[in-house]
């Protein structure tokens, strides 16, 4: 497999074609040309010229930082390219956030040991209580 990482959003069909080949549901076209336009970062799995992959960050460009959309299409799982997606975007925050930055993610079950590999942690901890969210 020839494949490249690349610095670049994917176009809004794209996304979506990700997000659906992994079973996500997908907001509306403008909503994600909006979250898209106000990404940090966003790194591309590219095999000619077609995405195969991607991941971002998003946040408030201080110390809020979260590791969003770590997508692969199902065909090119476990073949190095989530790896290769995530390590970039760990070497931009480590270029890029100053000290006591929070980077944070939400792994899909049973991926949690993929973001281990990069430090995260589970919660909670004797430190750090659950992690929660609401769907609106």
């Amino acid at each position: 497999m020839n494949y490249t990482i690349e610095e670049k959003l994917p176009s809004v069909e794209e996304y979506i074609h990700l997000r659906q080949s992994v079973g996500w549901p997908c907001p509306g076209n403008r909503s994600i040309e909006k979250s898209l336009s106000n990404s940090i970062y966003c790194v591309c799995a590219v095999e000619n010229d077609r995405v195969i992959g991607m991941s971002r960050l998003v946040g408030d460009h201080s110390f809020i930082y979260f590791v969003a959309d770590v997508i692969v299409l199902p065909e090119y799982q476990n073949q190095g390219i989530g790896t290769s997606l995530m390590e970039r975007i760990m070497s931009y925050l480590k270029g890029n956030v100053q000290e006591y930055s929070y980077i944070t993610l939400m792994s899909a079950k049973g991926k949690e040991a993929f973001y281990e590999k990069f430090g995260f942690f589970k919660r909670p901890t004797g430190d750090y209580g659950y992690g929660m969210m609401v769907e609106l």
